[in-house]
């Protein structure tokens, strides 16, 4: 009977634990011209970005902060006439500009670009002057809390320094940090980076540390009141 008691108690715990998690819907838009891009990019992939996010956008104790749910995707012939500037950055071969970009995002009438009542992630083709298109820098913007990430179709599927997890922790509001002396194949934290120019970002696949979490779960929150209206 104890035993019973105990294991309902873990149950009802657990239930418990999962049902106080905010639920975030996520639209995706694929806004690149390129056509591997849209090979990487199909709904069974999109799908599978989901369950990305809701394995590894963790605490360090793989705990999950918030759900992930798929809402709706677009494709980029159903978007290339929209004549949506934000859009046709899809393929820009200009400087990454955050608060420019953030702006275009914001004027975006076209709900098949811009969902105002989801989490946006687009599939883009970074460019870069010393790379060109082979450049494979993705971003997260928290964007006064109507989030958006913009991830380089070369990294979809959880590829190179789990970009789904990084990019979506500045998209709630964290910023980067300096892990001394990791090298490439170090255990880092999700948000580690070489901006510094000190160290590598490493793996990062180390969950979130507390006070990420702290801000994390405040910024879900406000993110989530934001998207109702």
């Amino acid at each position: 009977m104890k035993r019973l008691l105990f294991l309902l108690i873990l149950v009802f715990n657990a239930y418990a634990e999962c049902a106080e998690l905010l639920e975030f819907d996520v639209h995706f838009a694929v806004i690149t011209a390129n056509p591997e891009a849209h090979k990487a990019a199909s709904i069974e992939q999109l799908k599978k970005e989901i369950d990305i996010l809701n394995t590894f956008f963790t605490s360090e104790d793989k705990k999950p902060l918030v759900k992930f749910k798929f809402k709706s995707a677009s494709f980029y012939n159903e978007i290339k006439d929209l004549h949506c500037s934000f859009a046709e950055l899809g393929d820009s071969s200009g400087d990454y500009d955050s608060d420019g970009w953030a702006e275009l995002f914001n004027s975006c009438m076209h709900f098949k670009v811009r969902d105002p009542n989801a989490v946006n992630f687009f599939i883009y083709d970074s460019y870069s002057k010393d790379e060109g298109f082979k450049d494979i820098t993705c971003h997260g913007k928290r964007n006064s809390n109507r989030p958006y990430v913009l991830i380089d179709w070369e990294r979809l599927d959880h590829k190179i320094q789990s970009p789904e997890e990084h990019e979506m922790g500045h998209a709630f509001g964290l910023d980067h940090v300096t892990v001394k002396g990791a090298e490439i194949n170090s255990d880092t934290n999700i948000m580690a980076s070489a901006e510094s120019g000190s160290a590598s970002g490493g793996k990062r696949n180390i969950g979130f540390n507390s006070e990420q979490v702290k801000i994390i779960l405040s910024y879900a929150a406000k993110i989530k009141e934001k998207l109702k209206l």
